[in-house]
C-alpha cells in the first residue's frame, strides 16, 4: 500500500488531505509540525508528501530544503494560503512537484496524487517525432489522408484549404517529403514582404528549383496571380497552395483570378477543424506535449483531457500546441492537470458546471409549479418532496451502476442496509 505524509498544521484540512490519500488506496501519516514531518519522513519511506508553507515551527520551504538534502525521492506537492512569486520561485527551485493554493482544490490535488501513486497512468507520454507529423484517426481526416497520399503520387499542383491553424502548411511539407521529387519544400508568403519588393522576390521563388509552396495564395495582387498563373502554365515547377479564404467569394468580388483557382486546384485538400475531429484531441494532445517537452515523458490527467475534449478550438490545431507549451511550462511535476491548461481552456470547466446549475435551477422550478399547483388545497410537504427528488436521483444512480445495490452502496459511501431500505421504497419496487 502506497505511503502519503501530510504535513499540515490545520486540523480541519489535515483530516480530508487523510480521507483524499486513503481514496486513493494510500495509508495517510500525519504531522502539523514541520519537524515532526522530517521525524517521520526519517523513520519511514513514503510514496508521496503533502508539505504545507505556513507550519508553525519552520517555514514550509525550510522542510522541502532539508527533505532534498537527505536525498528524499518522494515527490512533494507544496500547499500554501499566501502565493507569493517568492514562495512560487523557491518551491520550483527546491524540487516540489506542484503548488497549490489556498482555498485548495481538493479535485485537482487529488487527480495529481492519484497519478502520482498509480501505476496504472491513463495515458502514455508520446515520443516527440523527429519530424512534423499529420496525426488523426477521425473521419474527416481519412479523406484527407486519401488525398495527401494521392498528391505524392504525382507533381500536379495542390491547393490546400481550411481555417487558420489547421495545419496547411504542415500538409503541404508531408506532400513534398514523400513526393518523388524530394528536394526541400520552399515557402513564399506576400505579406512578408514590403511593398515594391513582392514582385522581385516572387520572381526568384519562382525560378528556383523543387516544390515551391504559396502559402495564403489569396493574398497575392492580380498582377503576381498573373504570373503565377503563367507559370502553372509552363509546368517546370511543383506547385502547391495554402488558403483559409474563400475563393469563390473573392472570385465573385474580382480579387481572384478564376482560371487561377482551376489550375491550383488540380488536387483539393480540405482540412477540417479540430472541432470536427474532437476523437483525435488526445493523440494529438499527447504529440503535441512530446514535442513541447522533450525527455519529461509528461502525460495529461483524464480531468484535463476531457477539458482539452470539451473545448471548441477556435484556433483549430496551433490553440492545441499553443495550450500544450503552456501546460508544460507552468508544470513542474510529470502530469498535466486542469489547473495547468491556458484560462480560455480550463474556464470552460466552470462555464460548463455554470450552465448544467442554471438547468437544473430552471427544471426544479418547473418541477416544483407543478408539484404545488398539481394538489390543489393539499400542498405536499418537505419530507414529501424531498422523497420524490431522492427516488428519482436513487433509480438514476442504480442504472448507472448496472442495478447492483452492493457497488452503489461502495461508491456512495452509504451503509447497505440503509441503502437497501430507500431502495425498497421507489415507486415500482417489489
Amino acid at each position: 500500500m502506497p505511503r502519503v505524509l501530510i504535513i499540515e498544521d490545520d486540523h480541519a484540512l489535515a483530516a480530508a488531505l487523510a480521507v483524499a490519500a486513503r481514496r486513493l488506496g494510500a495509508e495517510p501519516a500525519v504531522s502539523a509540525s514541520g519537524q515532526g514531518g522530517l521525524e517521520k519522513a526519517g523513520r519511514a519511506a513514503f510514496d508521496a508528501v503533502l508539505l504545507d508553507i505556513g507550519l508553525p515551527d519552520m517555514s514550509g520551504l525550510r522542510v522541502l530544503e532539508t527533505l532534498k538534502a537527505r536525498g528524499c525521492s518522494a515527490p512533494v506537492l507544496v500547499i500554501t494560503a499566501h502565493g507569493t512569486l517568492d514562495h512560487a520561485l523557491e518551491a520550483r527551485r527546491l524540487g516540489a512537484h506542484e503548488y497549490f493554493l489556498k482555498p485548495l482544490n481538493l479535485a485537482d490535488l487529488q487527480s495529481c496524487l492519484r497519478a502520482l501513486l498509480k501505476p496504472d497512468k491513463p495515458q502514455q507520454p508520446a515520443p516527440a517525432a523527429p519530424r512534423p507529423l499529420m496525426i488523426g484517426s477521425a473521419p474527416a481526416m481519412q479523406r484527407a489522408f486519401a488525398v495527401v497520399a494521392q498528391a505524392c503520387a504525382t507533381r500536379e499542383p495542390v491547393l490546400i484549404t481550411g481555417a487558420p491553424g489547421t495545419g496547411k502548411t504542415l500538409a503541404a511539407e508531408v506532400i513534398a517529403r514523400h513526393s518523388a521529387d524530394s528536394s526541400p519544400l520552399k515557402i513564399f508568403r506576400c505579406d512578408e514582404w514590403p511593398d515594391g519588393k513582392a514582385r522581385a522576390a516572387f520572381h526568384e521563388a519562382l525560378a528556383g528549383e523543387g516544390p515551391l509552396l504559396i502559402e495564403e495564395a489569396a493574398s497575392l495582387p492580380l498582377p503576381l496571380q498573373g504570373d503565377l498563373s503563367a507559370a502553372l502554365q509552363e509546368n517546370t515547377r511543383r506547385i502547391l497552395a495554402t488558403t483559409s479564404a474563400d475563393l469563390p467569394v473573392k472570385i465573385a468580388a474580382g480579387l481572384f483570378r478564376e482560371d487561377l483557382h482551376y489550375q491550383l486546384g488540380v488536387l483539393r485538400l480540405r482540412l477540417p477543424p479540430l472541432s470536427a475531429r474532437t476523437e483525435d484531441i488526445p493523440a494529438l494532445a499527447s504529440y503535441l506535449l512530446a514535442s513541447a517537452s522533450p525527455g519529461r515523458d509528461m502525460l495529461v490527467d483524464p480531468a484535463a483531457m476531457s477539458l482539452l475534449k470539451g473545448h471548441d478550438w477556435p484556433g483549430n490545431v496551433r490553440e492545441l500546441a499553443g495550450a500544450m507549451r503552456h501546460a508544460s511550462a507552468v508544470c513542474a511535476g510529470t502530469v498535466i492537470l486542469p489547473h495547468h491548461l491556458p484560462e480560455s481552456v480550463a474556464s470552460a470547466r466552470a462555464a460548463g458546471g455554470a450552465v448544467l446549475e442554471e438547468n437544473l435551477r430552471q427544471a426544479l422550478t418547473a418541477w416544483l409549479d407543478q408539484r404545488l399547483t398539481a394538489g390543489g388545497e393539499s400542498t405536499p410537504d418537505y419530507d414529501t418532496l424531498l422523497a420524490d427528488i431522492e427516488h428519482w436521483m436513487l433509480s438514476e444512480l442504480l442504472e448507472r451502476h448496472e442495478g447492483r445495490p452492493t457497488h452503489l452502496a461502495a461508491a456512495l459511501r452509504m451503509n447497505r442496509a440503509t441503502l437497501r431500505k430507500k431502495l425498497r421504497e421507489l415507486p415500482g419496487a417489489d
